[in-house]
């Protein structure tokens, strides 16, 4: 029997992932993602994150990184990085900071992008939810990386675009537009 960290061991879940993903999480349609590309479907992982039993099985899937990667803090980028990097952090009890996409214009830090306590020095395993292009995940790096930080990233999807990476690939066939999800 393999090791439960091994990737043949983690199949069965990444199939479950692609399943719970399509089931639940795609849109048919024309849509101009986040990088600029266009696309005939949309995945809305907010249909997968606002289901407990679901965020927690995802959150699952990354323990052998984690025990790969070894990090001090688990980041999450705004919004849904923040997301799964929460659910990571509970399950591992590792600290978690959060990189936003702008800089928080109020408050004791403003003018930051880094919200939480961490060291120069410190390795962080950023996450992300879905990447296209990976720009803005890359510039949430290059920003804790400014601060001294070692990161790691990695993604729940990459839709093969972007050098990220991910849980799973993924990508669709061009199809009929879909909209009863």
């Amino acid at each position: 029997m393999p090791d439960e960290n091994s990737p043949i061991a983690r199949i069965p879940e990444l199939r479950w992932l692609h399943k719970i993903i399509v089931e639940r999480a795609i849109t048919r349609g024309e849509y101009l993602l986040s990088g600029g590309v266009r696309s005939d479907y949309y995945i809305d992982k907010f249909r997968l994150f606002s289901d407990p039993q679901v965020l927690r099985r995802i959150a699952r899937l990354f323990a052998p990184i984690v025990a790969d990667t070894n990090p001090d803090l688990i980041g999450g980028t705004e919004l849904g990085g923040v997301i799964i990097a929460t659910a990571v952090s509970q399950m591992t009890g590792i600290p978690m900071i959060v990189v936003r996409k702008k800089p928080k214009q109020y408050g004791a830090f403003a003018d930051e992008y880094v919200e939480g306590p961490f060291e120069g020095g410190q390795h962080v395993l950023l996450l992300e939810d879905v990447v296209t292009s990976g720009r803005e995940v890359l510039a949430a790096r290059a920003r804790l990386e400014e601060l001294n930080l070692k990161v790691d990233v990695y993604a729940i999807v990459s839709r093969g675009l972007a050098p990220i990476s991910s849980l799973i690939q993924f990508s669709l066939p061009r199809g009929e537009a879909k909209t009863d999800n």
